[in-house]
């Protein structure tokens, strides 16, 4: 009976135009903001999803390290970790700090020296930008690298000339760089990479064969890369394989090494909410305008619903519904217009990105139900605080 009431005071004409005016603003005042929250969490979520990605590019669903030292590469590590339900590929590493020189120019870089699997765990011919990812060719080890750090050497075409890997014996390459225990070896590029600026000028890949040459290590990983199959749990399969691998290890997952990185951008996204929800709240006060004003307005009518035998709870459990009515129809107005722009912009790309520093000319975005759920459920929660506010203080008041 109460909403009855509330919908009939909504839609039946006003007496007064200004307070067709004042229900409007409120409700322009609600669109905005909720359509504004739909699009910027989008936006985070595009761009979370867009970092996900690139690190998958460079680390693995689950690193397997050795406890202490490095770990041995043999059948036995092989068939435990590839008779687990779950794994669909792994790959033995060996990572270091290295020198490259290209004629008269060197730069530093994380060099990886991976095996045959390498591409197996990772999408790297995906960003694959010039020649080959393939750092075996047959007996030939090749050398990979991102395209700053091609920049950095001065290299513009592949194969025109080998690039030396220069090792320290496994120390890390300072600002003065000994000559004593440094060891060299010409290797051909064999393409260059394209992931984003950070690990493009900053990281190389090799065979594991070469570095084994390079830094002694013949034998011995720094670490096992393994993916995990589609659908399949990693927090699952990394039970598993602690009780499948007899070598004493640690087991990390991609989350859990990026975990600080991963809880800032949620900090930052749900700060942005916080914000929007601010401004949501401060334009919601203009709902208490308009309950007033039709509070004052239907007071006639109020007087003859208390000799109909209603009560103070009874009319304020309408004009709290139409409270309600005012913020929900703006919200969901909101709700569509937001998701509307979201949509388009998720397969039309309409927004650029500025100056094409990126990977991707548009802006990323990702629609997620549970942040419609968050939403929806924070501007009614303030429309009915506003709309209780307001109705029982002119009830009250006028009672």
């Amino acid at each position: 009976m109460k909403w009855r009431f509330a919908i009939r005071y909504l839609t039946a004409r006003k007496s007064h135009s200004v307070i067709n005016v004042i229900a409007s603003v409120s409700l322009l005042a609600v669109v905005v903001p909720v359509a504004a929250m739909v699009i910027l969490l989008s936006v985070f979520n595009g761009f979370e999803s867009l970092v996900r990605d690139l690190y998958k590019v460079v680390d693995a669903d689950i690193e397997i390290r050795a406890t202490e030292g490095r770990l041995l590469i043999d059948e036995q590590i092989c068939q435990e970790v590839g008779s687990v339900e779950g794994v669909e590929a792994y790959s033995f590493m060996v990572e270091r700090q290295a020198l490259l020189r290209y004629r008269d120019r060197y730069t530093t870089v994380l060099l990886r020296g991976v095996d045959e699997n390498y591409n197996n765990v990772f999408n790297i011919r995906d960003y694959t930008s010039v020649g080959s990812a393939d750092v075996w060719l047959g007996d030939i080890d090749r050398v990979m690298v991102g395209e700053g750090v091609a920049y950095d050497l001065g290299i513009y075409a592949i194969g025109v000339n080998d690039v030396e890997v220069i090792s320290l014996g496994g120390a890390s390459v300072g600002s003065l760089i000994p000559t004593s225990g440094m060891r060299g070896e010409r290797m051909p590029l064999c393409g260059t990479f394209l992931i984003d600026s950070e690990h493009d000028s900053s990281m190389a890949l090799t065979s594991l064969r070469a570095m084994s040459r390079l830094f002694d290590c013949e034998g011995r990983a720094d670490v096992l890369l393994v993916k995990v199959g589609e659908g399949r749990s990693p927090q699952r399969v990394r039970e598993a394989l602690a009780e499948s691998i007899s070598q004493p290890t640690t087991i990390t997952l991609r989350e859990e090494k990026n975990e600080s990185f991963y809880a800032i951008m949620r900090y930052e996204k749900w700060g942005v909410f916080f914000i929007s929800l601010l401004v949501l709240v401060v334009a919601s006060l203009s709902i208490i305008g308009t309950v007033i004003m039709l509070i004052v307005e239907k007071r006639d009518e109020r007087l003859t619903l208390y000799s109909l035998g209603a009560d103070h709870n009874f009319i304020r459990g309408v004009f709290i519904r139409e409270g309600l009515l005012i913020s929900g129809v703006g919200g969901i107005i909101g709700v569509v217009i937001g998701v509307a722009v979201v949509l388009v912009q998720q397969y039309y790309g309409i927004v650029k990105m500025p100056n094409g520093n990126f990977l991707i000319e548009n802006y990323p975005v990702e629609l997620q139900g549970g942040d419609l759920v968050v939403i929806v459920a924070a501007f009614m929660a303030v429309a009915a605080v506003v709309s209780m506010a307001a109705t029982y203080t002119m009830i009250k008041r006028n009672s």
